[in-house]
């Protein structure tokens, strides 16, 4: 890939070059220097975050060190010799840009803007966001796992289609038709105030084992829950005891949504899919770290800064790091 900061010019003798490529090429270098310039405010995050044992070696026998050329702390571990700054050990460990913009990335793709479109304004290589994508996953992973609603619980499923690379074929070489395994279904839970919870639930119809696996850990026994007459749901009901109330789904498609009694799931249904067309191509292996991404969307708190700060709370106690070459060549750390 050739580098974001390159220009049709480089490398060209001055006196080959129009005024208008000049300008052009200066216009692009100081945007793409602005992106990629260093601020203060990366020693102050890291910094507010003290260290209670050696990352390397899990030792407490720590002593502060001093302080790096970037004016982040430093310790020194007196059991294995190494020493560490808050940033080792979590994503932001040998980071060469600034964390402020990996905030505006997480930002960004909280306003359901592409990944693709996100390295196009952003002047970034193409393969730094998928990176950044993949090392946001890490982070997030297990954030859904304190998520468990009460009181009255819609729950639905919704599906999605795998590619049409992915898809599997009738003997006549057509598509499967309907909620075939070329659907990935999607269980989503909500208890109409404002937390919700989704999880990838195989392909094709959920079966009773599944949607037991999508659901038990979200719903708090004893609940009452809100559902059609999905057959798969009664192993919920049965193994949670929960107080069941049933819609015939083809009639809850005539309502108006003020008086469909499932409106909150539904509503769910509709802007996870706006969030996951915005990035069509996605890996649906990766439908688990889309989730829980659009969980973070979904629940509180409300406003996106808000949301990032919390993850960036959250990136800073992650115990793992993700390096480029190890992503680009299929190792994790």
């Amino acid at each position: 890939m050739p580098s974001a900061s390159a220009t049709p010019w480089d490398g060209v003798p001055e006196s080959d070059v129009t005024p208008a490529q000049a300008l052009v090429a200066r216009a692009h270098r100081e945007a793409y220097a602005a992106r990629h310039a260093p601020t203060a405010g990366d020693a102050e995050f890291l910094n507010g975050y003290e260290r209670a044992s050696c990352p390397r070696c899990a030792s407490p026998d720590i002593v502060r060190d001093g302080f790096d050329s970037r004016g982040v702390r430093r310790w020194a571990c007196r059991s294995c010799g190494r020493t560490f700054t808050p940033a080792t050990g979590t994503i932001f460990e040998g980071r060469k840009v600034p964390v402020s913009d990996w905030c505006e990335f997480v930002i960004q793709l909280l306003s359901f803007d592409s990944v693709r479109e996100i390295a196009r304004s952003n002047r970034r290589s193409p393969t730094t966001p998928p990176w950044w994508l993949a090392k946001l996953f890490l982070v997030l992973d297990g954030i859904q796992d304190g998520t468990v609603l009460s009181g009255r619980v819609q729950i639905d499923e919704t599906y999605y289609p795998v590619p049409a690379a992915e898809a599997e074929r009738n003997a006549d070489g057509s598509l499967k038709r309907g909620l075939s395994r070329n659907k990935l279904c999607i269980a989503v839970a909500t208890d109409g105030r404002g937390r919700s919870a989704f999880e990838p639930c195989g392909r094709g119809k959920p079966s009773a084992r599944r949607a037991l696996a999508a659901y038990s850990g979200h719903v708090a026994r004893g609940s009452t829950l809100l559902h059609d007459k999905e057959k798969s749901h009664r192993a919920l009901v049965r193994e949670l005891g929960l107080a069941s109330v049933e819609y015939d789904s083809r009639r809850l498609k005539s309502l108006p949504d003020r008086e469909n009694p499932l409106a909150d799931v539904n509503r769910l249904h509709f802007l996870l899919k706006s969030f996951l067309d915005a990035h069509k191509g996605f890996d649906r292996a990766d439908l688990k770290g889309w989730l829980d991404l659009f969980s973070v969307i979904a629940n509180p708190p409300s406003g996106a800064m808000e949301k990032a700060a919390m993850v960036l709370g959250r990136a800073m106690e992650c115990p793992g790091t993700l390096r480029y070459r190890d992503f680009y060549g299929g190792g994790r750390s």
